[in-house]
């Protein structure tokens, strides 16, 4: 530093006082650190070049200037700052297709920073980028300042989305092995279609892109080409035919066969057991994901002798020369694993006993991770809880295992009244006092009516699901119902008992007995057979039925079967009109592919009289409605008198064919294809046969929606006849509340 005297002798300005003007936000001492020219110093453009620059580095400033003028035989420096204004909020217009949320996560500029106009084109082609990737090519942005107050500025985004960009052609490049038409069906990304606005594909977008290139490498892979590689596509936007075109570069390198299978490490099964685990065989196109299934198959048959944590570690070699794979599974099985504790939680309502007594084991029992699966089958089709997660963890003890039951309960009682309406029946006024889990022991009680233009009907019921908490149940019902058939009209009044046990872990036997007295009216003088009258009569019957279920879940399936041989057995020693009845059907639920899920229904039963009596009016097969074959009344279908009003038949036949999507738990979309007929004697046998006949049968096509609520079932469906006869309608909408559908 110069000092003073010999720096007025020379002629030269001394600094004598330092200001600083203009700082609203940045504290006046922060920009005096930065200042390193101090009072006393000799004054020189360079120095105060130098402390202009570093106080530009803070970062805050777009303006900065010096002003000098004498003060105390010296030079006064004012140093004059502009701020950087601060950005008090950022706004987006214009944008419909991405939200403002998932817009700001992907933004460097937050509000309160200082703007930044590099950070703001950063921002715009970051938005840009955004669009793109979900396919809006043609998506412009453009940032526009508003001043609010001297040091704030509103930052806004104007977006002009316009319409995503679709995918013209989707090729490959270096692909020998497949053509681009098998490859095709290997991605997700497809081109643009007809049905494009409903199906959503055609759309170009990266993330899905990103997967494809996956999804095509473990395509190969699965096929043998072990060293596959893809590379990143070329993306072609034509601006003029707005439309964009992709090419896939892939390596495919060579093909691999399999070569020697080999298990170590454990001789607990044959070489033979585990070699029919690895779908696998010498000579075999490799596939790694037939390794992989290997590998969990081997675990899970360890796992269902209680070694819950065995290990498989397939070993790869790789020869090249040969181009074979050698296999070497390392089995590392551990110790037998038994179950500890079984801890049950989330049950507020439900009793632990009614929980437990659906494990397929208990503690201290040998592990099985059949049983554990099974068991949380069981619990789910109890359909007292809206889920179920089953924990398995480390017990106190080396060789046990703890599980945990973690259930959210579902409502599982119901009181109220409700108005619906169902093509056949016209409006329908409903009301029930329902309890699925009375007191929180299984137990299920119900108090129904449903009366309609066609139907009165009270039903009262009681279900004891474990008797003394054993596989047995019994039951008690209490019904009063009335129905108009056209033709007839019907009365019955009644109630019967019920029992059931388990046979095997999805078999199920029940027998019931059942008496009632009914009333037939309204049959005119001239339509009068002899099993269509007016009469009072009594039925004693007996009810037997099997069951066989192996769905995972009841109200939500996705496989599985369901299949019941019932019959009924009246009169006779029992007294009453003597007939009997026979039914078998069955439902197969299999999953598909991108969450659907296909069912294949089918049912056929027949009936009789014997002893001299006949098969009652009200006992025959009547079909046609929501239940079975929707499109169709049960007007529409079987015989029918000379008034062309239905009989009814003695002999059924149905199909149904499903493709459902859940959309959620609760609610399911269904397109189907109904097939039935019912066959017997009438006056009209015009739209069907005496007897079983696959050629005389109705059939529709249509769309059903189902939904669980929390008061009951409610179904819509669309069936259109691809049969129609004269005089019907073309089609008939079913809409059902309060009742299964």
């Amino acid at each position: 530093m110069v000092p003073k005297a010999s720096a007025q002798s020379k002629g030269e300005k001394i600094i004598t006082s330092i200001e600083v003007r203009g700082n609203k936000r940045v504290e006046k001492e922060t920009i005096l650190f930065y200042i390193k020219a101090k009072k006393g110093d000799v004054y020189t453009p360079f120095r105060i070049k130098n402390n202009i620059q570093a106080i530009y580095k803070i970062g805050h400033f777009e303006d900065i200037r010096v002003e000098t003028e004498v003060y105390k035989k010296g030079i006064k420096l004012i140093y004059i700052v502009k701020e950087i204004p601060s950005i008090r909020d950022i706004l987006l217009v214009g944008n419909k297709k991405i939200s403002k949320k998932d817009i700001d996560e992907k933004l460097e500029l937050k509000k309160g920073s200082f703007y930044d106009k590099n950070k703001v084109k950063k921002a715009e082609k970051t938005i840009q980028s955004l669009y793109e990737e979900k396919g809006f090519f043609f998506a412009t942005v453009k940032s526009i300042i508003k001043k609010t107050t001297e040091n704030q500025i509103d930052l806004v985004f104007k977006i002009s989305e316009k319409k995503k960009v679709g995918i013209k052609k989707i090729s490959f490049v270096g692909n020998k092995a497949f053509s681009d038409k098998v490859l095709r069906r290997v991605i997700n990304t497809k081109k643009k279609g007809l049905l494009s606005f409903l199906t959503r594909t055609g759309i170009y977008q990266k993330e899905m892109i990103n997967t494809d290139l996956l999804r095509i490498e473990a395509f190969y892979r699965q096929n043998g080409y072990i060293n596959v590689k893809t590379q990143e596509p070329t993306i072609d936007i034509n601006k003029k035919k707005k439309a964009i075109f992709i090419k896939i570069p892939i390596e495919e390198g060579e093909q691999y066969k399999t070569g020697k299978i080999e298990f170590v490490g454990d001789d607990t099964f044959s070489k033979k057991k585990l070699g029919k685990m690895v779908k696998l065989k010498e000579g075999d196109i490799y596939d790694i994901s037939k390794v992989r299934e290997g590998v969990f198959n081997i675990t899970e048959i360890y796992s269902e002798q209680g070694y819950a944590y065995a290990e498989m570690t397939p070993g790869i070699q790789v020869n090249s020369v040969e181009k074979k794979v050698d296999i070497v599974m390392e089995i590392e099985k551990g110790k037998k694993i038994y179950i500890g504790k079984i801890n049950i939680e989330g049950n507020i309502k439900t009793k632990d006993k009614v929980v437990r007594r659906e494990f397929r084991f208990n503690e201290g029992e040998l592990f099985d991770s059949i049983k554990l699966k099974r068991s949380k089958e069981r619990i789910v089709n109890t359909k007292f809880f809206e889920d179920v997660q089953i924990q398995t963890t480390r017990g106190d003890l080396e060789d046990t295992i703890d599980i945990t039951a973690s259930l959210v309960e579902r409502p599982t009682g119901s009181i109220g009244v409700g108005i619906g309406y169902s093509s056949i029946d016209n409006a329908i006024f409903t009301g029930q006092i329902a309890q699925d889990n009375l007191f929180g022991n299984g137990q299920k009680i119900q108090l129904s009516a449903n009366i309609s233009s066609r139907r009165t009907d009270f039903n009262l019921s009681f279900t004891e699901p474990r008797l003394f908490n054993r596989e047995i149940s019994v039951g008690v019902d209490a019904f009063n119902l009335e129905s108009d058939f056209l033709s007839f009209k019907s009365k019955r009044t009644g109630g019967g008992l019920r029992a059931g046990k388990a046979f095997t872990e999805y078999t199920w036997g029940n027998i019931g007995y059942r008496y009632e007295t009914i009333t037939i009216s309204d049959v005119l003088p001239g339509s009068q057979t002899a099993f269509l009258k007016n009469e009072t009569r009594v039925t004693s019957q007996i009810v037997p039925a099997v069951v066989r279920d192996t769905i995972d879940n009841a109200l939500n399936p996705t496989k599985g079967k369901r299949e019941i041989i019932s019959g009924q057995l009246a009169g006779g020693l029992l007294g009453g009109v003597s007939f009997y009845k026979f039914a078998a059907e069955g439902s197969y639920f299999h999953p598909l592919f991108a969450g659907l899920v296909g069912m294949l229904h089918g049912k056929i039963a027949f009936g009789q009289g014997y002893q001299d009596d006949v098969l009652p009016i009200d006992e025959r097969f009547f079909m046609g409605g929501p239940s079975d074959l929707r499109g169709f009344t049960f007007e529409n279908v079987g015989p029918k008198d000379s008034n062309g009003d239905p009989l009814g038949g003695e002999k059924l036949l149905l199909f149904n064919l499903e493709i459902q999507y859940p959309f959620s738990n609760n609610i399911r979309g269904i397109l189907f294809y109904d097939r039935g007929n019912v066959y017997g004697n009438g006056t009209d046998l015009s739209l069907t046969k005496s007897n079983f006949d696959l050629l005389e049968m109705r059939h529709s096509v249509g769309a059903a929606v189902r939904f669980l609520s929390p008061l009951g079932p409610i179904g819509l469906a669309y069936g259109y006849k691809l049969d129609k006869a004269a005089g019907e309608s073309p089609a008939e909408f079913h809409f059902i509340f309060g009742r299964s559908f």
